[in-house]
């Protein structure tokens, strides 16, 4: 398996620090707000990844954070009642969102509220080490004192886009960043050795990945904005306080998202929630569309893409839909497509083995839908793309759950011997009827002689 990394600008061979593991850590949202479909892409790869990687046989340790202390929450928190308050109603929202876009939970959702003595640690450490120092305002990393300060993000240290961040004229390079803020008057607090006050951005990350992966591990990921200055700076301060390089072996970023080839914006009022998306779409049919371009192309959304989504996913999911009928029928053909379905599922392996090219993936994918719908398959075969539509499901999660249950299949084959009497007697309009009736319920009856076959339930 090869991965582009961040770090290096290149696709390399995956080798885990620990044979059979991995261990992989994402930055979370800040639960401020709704999350939205930006948000879905980056957390959808993620799962994706770590699928894909259980598929290969790891055993994937994966912990994804929560940032609930933040300028942000503390400007909300005024309106809702306190930080606390805000915290926990986005962070709920966020889970249930997650839950219906079949997003697996990590091992555990860190709150950077309940690491605070993890952070102070570390803060101490990069003091006592000399990496740190004292303002009014708080304490700030020195990024002259770390040499390998811009290796991931390869930033220039004289740009204007430094002095912007985090500005105070007191520091000593325009880089610096707050890894402890001073309590400030309204604001939540904790007491430390130097100075009761809060977490800056990038500390916590640090501290809590440490405390759930070790000091070193194997993948650390997020949306493509992070690699500068939060990435970034989480590799000065790791690096320096734990004296281990590299922190991080792979470093993974997804690509953003776009609104109509515009970047999503509050002031532009441009922002879909992913609540928004599912109002409309099945969760699989969400993952489908976020998925279907490589995780470093840029995404653009339209609504209209989505529904071309839907017409695309709609045929794995009529395969998905015929493969169960046979089984559930007992009705096989003759045809064997042992060797076409072999060679397509291997195919989409190979391509998700190269840095994870989807697109090409769904290309294979494309392949063995259009053998299971094209060809009577016989016992063997229907049972082989079975298990092949199963795996894909296993990786992507994108088969849909709500095939059809047995009651409703009960009805569907009542239906179905209905219209065939109305077919044999040659009442045309009664049984046309019935068809058009069942097709507004996402099932398609196609006519083969005088037998009638359900090819798909896809949609309540």
């Amino acid at each position: 398996m090869k991965i582009y990394n961040t770090l290096s600008r290149k696709v390399e061979d995956f080798i885990p620090i620990e044979p059979g593991k991995v261990k992989m850590y994402v930055c979370g949202p800040t639960p401020y707000d709704r999350s939205h479909i930006g948000h879905a892409r980056t957390y959808i790869f993620f799962d994706f990844l770590r699928r894909f990687l259980e598929f290969k046989g790891y055993s994937v340790r994966y912990v994804v954070n929560l940032t609930d202390v933040d300028d942000k929450i503390i400007r909300r928190a005024d309106q809702m009642g306190g930080w606390q308050v805000v915290g926990d109603v986005y962070s709920r929202y966020f889970f249930d969102v997650l839950g219906k876009l079949r997003v697996k939970p990590p091992l555990t959702y860190p709150r950077v509220s309940n690491h605070i003595q993890e952070i102070i640690q570390l803060v101490q450490t990069l003091l006592d080490r000399g990496y740190a120092y004292r303002l009014d305002d708080g304490i700030y990393f020195d990024v002259s004192r770390f040499s390998g300060y811009g290796k991931l993000s390869k930033v220039d240290l004289n740009s204007e886009k430094i002095s912007r961040i985090e500005p105070n004229p007191n520091k000593r390079n325009p880089a610096d960043f707050a890894l402890w803020k001073f309590a400030k008057p309204g604001e939540p607090f904790w007491y430390a050795p130097f100075g009761k006050g809060r977490p800056g951005w990038h500390i916590e990350c640090s501290a809590m990945s440490s405390r759930y992966l070790g000091e070193q591990f194997d993948i650390h990921g997020g949306g493509a904005d992070l690699i500068f200055p939060h990435h970034e700076n989480e590799i000065a301060q790791s690096e320096a306080a734990f004296g281990k390089e590299p922190w991080v072996k792979y470093w993974v970023h997804v690509a953003f998202l776009t609104i109509d080839k515009t970047k999503m914006s509050k002031s532009l009022g441009n922002i879909i929630g992913i609540d928004e998306l599912l109002e409309r779409f099945e969760p699989e049919v969400v993952r489908f569309y976020l998925l279907s371009a490589h995780y470093r192309t840029q995404l653009d959304f339209t609504w209209e893409k989505m529904e071309k989504a839907r017409e695309q996913w709609a045929k794995i999911a009529k395969a998905a839909f015929s493969v169960a009928r046979r089984l559930k029928e007992n009705d096989f053909g003759t045809d064997s497509a042992v060797a076409e379905l072999e060679s397509a599922f291997s195919e989409m392996i190979s391509h998700l083995e190269n840095d994870l090219h989807t697109p090409k993936a769904y290309s294979a994918i494309n392949k063995i839908a259009d053998t299971v719908l094209s060809a009577d398959l016989d016992r063997e075969s229907t049972e082989l793309a079975s298990r092949i539509l199963s795996d894909i499901d296993r990786i992507f999660a994108i088969i849909p759950r709500n095939l059809m249950n047995d009651r409703e299949y009960s009805l569907v084959r009542l239906l179905l011997d209905v219209r065939e009497y109305f077919r044999e007697s040659g009442n045309y309009k009664m049984s046309d009827s019935i068809r058009e009736g069942l097709r507004e319920w996402g099932i398609d009856v196609q006519d083969a002689g005088k037998v009638s076959k359900v090819n798909l339930k896809f949609k309540k």
